[in-house]
């Protein structure tokens, strides 16, 4: 009974041993590349930022843009109904096409 177990175990053992040399002694094809000149790497991305902007009796603004595209600045305007906890988009505003006002 025994001797059933344990030569069941050298073949495995055997086996273990020999893949093990095979994936040792096989080369594989991947190349890795490490590059570590970090201080030579510069973020050259866009600065993208939001901003809330309260107009009153509920309604509120949702100011987005990019600081490098100045004709891409928008102004999501929502209101907020408190009775049915609810925020409903009312209206998208492109602020390049806005005139403002004289007071």
């Amino acid at each position: 009974m025994y001797s059933d177990f344990s030569d069941e175990l050298r073949r495995i053992r055997i086996t273990l041993i020999v893949i093990a040399v095979i994936l040792v002694f096989v080369p594989s094809g991947s190349n890795v590349t490490v590059d570590h000149n970090y201080d030579d790497m510069s973020y050259q991305g866009s600065q993208f930022h939001k901003n809330l902007v309260p107009l009153g009796n509920g309604y509120f603004g949702l100011f987005t843009g990019d600081t490098e595209l100045v004709e891409d600045n928008q102004m999501k305007i929502y209101f907020y109904d408190e009775k049915q906890n609810k925020m409903v988009l009312k209206r998208e505003v492109n602020l390049d096409t806005v005139e403002l006002a004289e007071e």
